[in-house]
């Protein structure tokens, strides 16, 4: 059934009629209320549709986090358009692969960004200017004043994101009006959102931790979007005593970035109820930390772009269960099946793996995509006829409906014929005492076919403690082989550790050999 009230902009912007001169959005000295943010939203949708924008095209931003992000993304929606969010940290073999796949009719972006967008439109798309005073152009005179929202199918495509592309080029995520709305939903319903939470966003706007975590369910329930000054993680202890913000997200990098500044001792933190931390595992040992270092509880949650996007998380609580990724959303289903296999017809009918056993996570839910844009081969792969995702990421059941993600099946390191999880390395490691980061990741060996290698971000250890410590605590055959000690670990375009980096230098490192006597002390 068709109909405006499918339309996800006008549900996330119902709060103009209910709450309208409550603030939606604050942005330093700016505060946006509802009836504002409703405002500049259909004057918005008013200028795309005399540049020409229909339902069902594709329309790209290029945005840091600034807040015409949002009202360009909710006008687009509005139209019945779709959005394409860009990830601005992207290269630009990436961004150039997502906009010819893409093919958007207009490119929003934001005017410190406007060389960019020159760049990546050349030979195509028009592009429109967004700076603190507005758009870059208006309707012309006696243009059509249309701003009514256009009706359209729960099943209807919204957004556009991409993958961030490890595992090659970036793949469109086809997401629906129904899906983000439920998904949306169901997220201020497990953490209990409410019209008096302000959540901070520092993580990047195009991405799915601040979209879902905070953007979506608080428009949602009529709570404050605080966006803050920078993407430095030792600005958020400010920004939060700023604006009494009542959680924000994150990964474990922004954390430990955090922490490390020590700007959590010079603000008072007290109205922070809980922090999110996802995108990347959260050990036991660094969740404890965090929660001790900001005085509040740190709940973890899971996602990935295509499959919902949120799947797990922690329900709100001062006991948070550090070291599991949560349960399942109400409304998702997950299912653990033997990795590797071929996409069968019906994953409902598959056997799981035995209680306890590592299985590939496969997830069906409102939110899951409903393919990938242009690539139906993969999208036979990765979904099944009954509506199934292979996320391609393992877990395990730990009881009472929570998982424990143990990172991506193709990352698992057969040693000798055992199998190793980095991940769980990399949580053993973080035990001990001194050790801040670290990332675990595989090498060639002549013998055992891989084994893993470590780098570490550490105060005066040496090579060969924490080598012992892991053989001391782990099975032998999962000690890392070599430690290298860094001043900090290679983060990618969304806060993530670059695993792919470190890789290619832990490759060429390890091949070198003990070439220097005190090569991964200090």
């Amino acid at each position: 059934m068709t109909g405006v009230e499918n339309n996800l902009a006008v549900r996330l912007l119902a709060g103009a009629d209910e709450h309208p001169d409550r603030p939606a959005i604050r942005q330093g000295e700016e505060v946006i209320s509802y009836r504002q943010l409703a405002d500049r939203v259909r004057g918005t949708a008013r200028l795309l549709r005399t540049a020409g924008v229909r339902p069902e095209d594709r329309v790209a931003l290029l945005f840091g986090n600034h807040h015409r992000f949002i009202e360009g993304l909710l006008a687009i929606l509005w139209t019945g358009a779709v959005a394409v969010p860009l990830n601005t940290r992207a290269g630009r073999t990436a961004l150039r692969h997502v906009m010819a796949d893409a093919d958007p009719v207009l490119l929003l972006a934001q005017d410190r960004l406007a060389d960019r967008a020159v760049e990546l439109t050349a030979g195509g798309p028009d592009i429109l200017l967004a700076d603190a005073g507005g758009w870059s152009a208006e309707p012309p005179a006696g243009a059509p004043a249309a701003d009514d929202p256009h009706p359209v199918a729960a099943q209807d495509v919204c957004l556009q994101p991409y993958t961030s592309g490890s595992t090659g080029s970036p793949k469109g995520c086809l997401l629906t009006h129904g899906g983000q709305r439920w998904n949306a939903s169901t997220v201020a319903q497990v953490w209990q959102l409410g019209a008096d939470d302000r959540g901070l966003v520092t993580a990047p706007l195009y991405h799915k931790n601040a979209m879902i975590c905070v953007v979506k369910p608080l428009l949602l329930v009529g709570g404050t979007i605080v966006i803050g000054r920078g993407p430095e993680p030792a600005g958020i202890p400010a920004e939060v005593a700023r604006h009494q913000c009542t959680y924000t997200t994150g990964v474990p990098a922004t954390y430990e970035m955090l922490l490390a500044s020590g700007e959590q001792h010079r603000h008072d933190l007290s109205s922070l109820r809980f922090v999110i931390c996802g995108s990347a595992p959260l050990s036991d040992t660094l969740g404890r930390r965090f929660a001790e270092g900001l005085g509040a509880p740190v709940i973890e949650a899971y996602g990935l772009t295509e499959g919902g996007p949120q799947v797990l998380m922690n329900p709100r609580t001062d006991a948070p269960r550090y070291g599991l990724a949560g349960r399942p959303l109400p409304g998702c289903q997950v299912r653990l099946l033997e990795p590797g296999v071929p996409t069968p017809e019906r994953v409902a009918e598959q056997a799981e793996v035995t209680p306890g056993a590592a299985g590939e996570l496969w997830v069906r839910n409102p939110g899951v995509t409903l393919g990938y844009h242009h690539l139906p081969e993969v999208t036979r792969q990765r979904i099944s006829a009954d509506g199934w995702l292979r996320t391609g990421d393992l877990a395990q059941a730990a009881g009472e409906g929570y998982l424990r993600v143990l990172g991506r099946a193709d990352d698992m390191i057969n040693v000798g014929g055992e199998n190793v999880y980095p991940l769980e390395v990399e949580k053993l490691l973080a035990t001990m005492p001194g050790i801040g980061q670290v990332a675990v990741v595989p090498v060639p060996h002549e013998r055992k076919g891989q084994v893993p290698v470590a780098f570490v971000v550490a105060d005066d250890l040496t090579e060969d403690q924490v080598k012992q410590f892991a053989l001391q605590r782990g099975a032998a055959h999962a000690h890392p082989r070599r430690v290298w000690f860094v001043s900090e670990l290679p983060l990618g375009g969304t806060g993530k550790v670059d695993y792919a980096q470190l890789s290619t230098l832990a490759e060429e490192k390890y091949a070198a050999g003990a070439s220097h006597p005190k090569e991964g002390t200090r």
